[in-house]
């Protein structure tokens, strides 16, 4: 894979469409040279590779942390639902 299409790729896993002006403060660049490595222009510097992957690596602990949190919440927002539903059907008289 060339370094703009995995620039781009990282850039939007990170920050989403509008990623190129958050990556730029990210690694302390311009935004036009992150425009510059992303359409092939000008090669991504080492430096700026080490701190995508230390980005990366942060975010990935993120998503860690974050994953088993979410059945328990689900599972919290199923049953007021249902709890929901059962007292509109006695409400309503069903």
């Amino acid at each position: 894979m060339d370094d703009a299409t995995l620039i781009s790729k990282i850039g939007r896993a990170l920050w989403g469409a509008t990623w190129k002006g958050q990556m730029a403060e990210a690694v302390r660049h311009q935004k036009g040279a992150v425009s510059a490595w992303a359409l092939g222009r000008v090669p991504v510097p080492a430096g700026v590779w080490s701190e995508l992957q230390e980005l990366l690596r942060e975010r990935r602990h993120e998503f860690d942390d974050l994953i088993p949190q979410i059945q328990p919440a689900h599972d919290a927002a199923l049953q007021r639902t249902i709890e929901q539903t059962k007292r509109g059907r006695r409400a309503g008289g069903g």
